[in-house]
């Protein structure tokens, strides 16, 4: 889902690392402009679209001499190739997009790739769109004095964007009223995007049950939930991204939407109650019909790669069901007394957390999902959840402890639990490729940076005995896709700017 979708840092056998070199020249990492810059997030600067084909582009901000933000993409493939691309002058592998981008995420004005496609504000906050092969930016709707369009949202897969069209006055104080504008970046209509529907996108009487999503539930489709009427039930509906007229109603009383990963069926929570629990449901899609109960009393779930879900219930017992429609009663319990799902691995783990203070930090376990091992990581309630990050490729987690002012890095092996320091002092925690492990330390807090370093482990999840590598010093923002890691130094000298690195995956 989309449209809006922790404190702490997130985000002897052979000696394997994955640090890549790259071709000759490219040393320990390729400037491409000069200056105050900034990545535009963590995992939000670059193409991540699962399977695509072509080079990958990040984008990134420079101040400029006005003090206005310019705002570029970067063909990193082409860097890391060893091709000389510079941002400083027109440059086919590095495109200025516009000289005034506008807006953060925290007004609904954000700047960020989803898949392919990267969504932005010009000065005027009007969104635009961008995607490789496009020469520029292209604008999504036409301006309007009445509408403010927030929370564009593109695809995970595909060219889609939907984008929420909020008017200047609204009629009743207790509800926000919303249009859902949908449509492709490459779309042949101009502007791409168009009018679906009108929706109620915030109710105060929902006392903090959001009763509003939208999202893309497989490749050509947009959803949304809202309710009709202030009091009327949370209705899922359905369209092709490329037809309004296609609009239909999928089902009511419905709830935390999702689909399968392989798009053949529909998951949701129906009859929320007042605690905000429900009964987790599945119908096939895309017309939901005949849904089946998989789990009552379901506070919240998540839906692992294979496509079975993973649940918490209103009792606090974290359950996975590995065939949901043919034998739903047959789930395992992993564990009981749960306050939160914290992750999802690929390997078929899950962390979560039982305890909390406030709602920062709480302890960490790991199960399987079959149940049958797992790893009690900390019981010390001083794990903070954004730490907490499964290797995409092997059988390890890194996570972190809170301490006054910072944060210690462990990597766990999943296979046997042991469990070894990364580093002290760190406020950077995560993983650029399959086995890479990155962090920052030496932070100095008055000016938010500090030197980014890595270390690896092995192909059975252990961390090597190889010392830490430096990065970078005088970082401040960084971001990661795949092996690829984009980093800003703005330490106020003459290596300012921002980078290009390659890893292995």
């Amino acid at each position: 889902m989309g449209c809006g979708s922790d404190e702490g840092p997130h985000d002897p056998t052979s000696e394997d690392p994955d640090i890549v070199p790259g071709p000759a020249g490219v040393g320990p990492g390729v400037r491409v402009l000069g200056g105050t810059t900034v990545t535009l997030g963590a995992t939000e600067s670059c193409t991540v679209e699962a399977d695509a084909a072509g080079d990958r582009w990040c984008g990134f901000m420079g101040l400029s001499s006005t003090g206005t933000r310019n705002l570029f993409v970067v063909n990193v493939t082409q860097v890391i190739a060893g091709t000389a691309v510079s941002c400083e002058a027109p440059d086919p592998n590095c495109l200025l997009l516009t000289d005034d981008v506008q807006g953060r995420g925290a007004d609904g004005h954000g700047t960020y790739f989803v898949g392919d496609t990267l969504v932005y504000y010009d000065a005027s906050l009007v969104p635009y769109a961008w995607r490789p092969g496009m020469d520029g930016g292209r604008r999504l709707v036409s301006p309007s004095d009445s509408l403010d369009f927030v929370l564009c949202t593109p695809a995970a897969r595909g060219t889609a964007v939907v984008c929420l069209a909020l008017p200047d006055e609204q009629p009743d104080p207790t509800l926000v009223v919303a249009d859902v504008y949908a449509g492709r970046a490459d779309g042949a209509s101009d502007p791409p995007l168009v009018l679906f529907d009108s929706v109620i996108g915030g109710n105060q009487a929902d006392q903090g049950v959001r009763r509003f999503s939208c999202g893309f539930p497989s490749d050509g489709y947009v959803a949304w939930t809202s309710r009709p009427t202030a009091d009327g039930l949370e209705t899922l509906k359905l369209a092709s991204v490329d037809d309004p007229a296609s609009t239909t109603t999928i089902a009511e009383d419905v709830h935390a939407w999702d689909t399968s990963p392989d798009g053949s069926r529909w998951f949701w929570l129906s009859a929320i109650d007042e605690r905000g629990t429900g009964v987790l449901q599945t119908a096939p899609f895309p017309d939901g019909a005949y849904p089946s109960d998989v789990l009552p009393g379901v506070a919240d779930y998540g839906l692992h790669r294979d496509g079975s879900p993973v649940a918490r219930t209103f009792g606090a017992d974290v359950v996975s069901i590995a065939d949901p429609l043919g034998a739903p009663e047959t789930h395992v319990l992993i564990d009981r007394n749960v306050q939160t799902i914290v992750e999802l691995s690929d390997h078929a783990y899950v962390a979560y957390a039982k305890h909390f203070v406030g709602t920062k930090t709480t302890d960490l376990f790991v199960s399987r999902l079959d149940g049958t091992a797992g790893c009690t990581l900390d019981t010390t309630v001083s794990v903070p959840l954004s730490s907490v990050v499964f290797s995409p490729g092997v059988e390890a987690v890194l996570w972190a402890l809170s301490k006054a002012g910072t944060y210690d890095a462990f990597s766990t092996r999943l296979s046997d639990c042991s469990t070894v320091a990364v580093s002290p002092d760190v406020m950077v925690l995560t993983w650029i490729g399959h086995r890479t492990a990155l962090f920052m330390d030496d932070f100095d807090a008055d000016n938010a940076r500090g030197s980014l370093r890595v270390r690896t482990v092995t192909r059975d999840g252990r961390l090597t005995s190889t010392p830490p590598l430096l990065i970078a010093e005088d970082v401040d923002t960084y971001a990661v896709a795949g092996g690829t890691l984009l980093y800003t130094v703005n330490g106020g000298g003459d290596q300012d700017g921002v980078y290009v690195r390659a890893f292995g995956n």
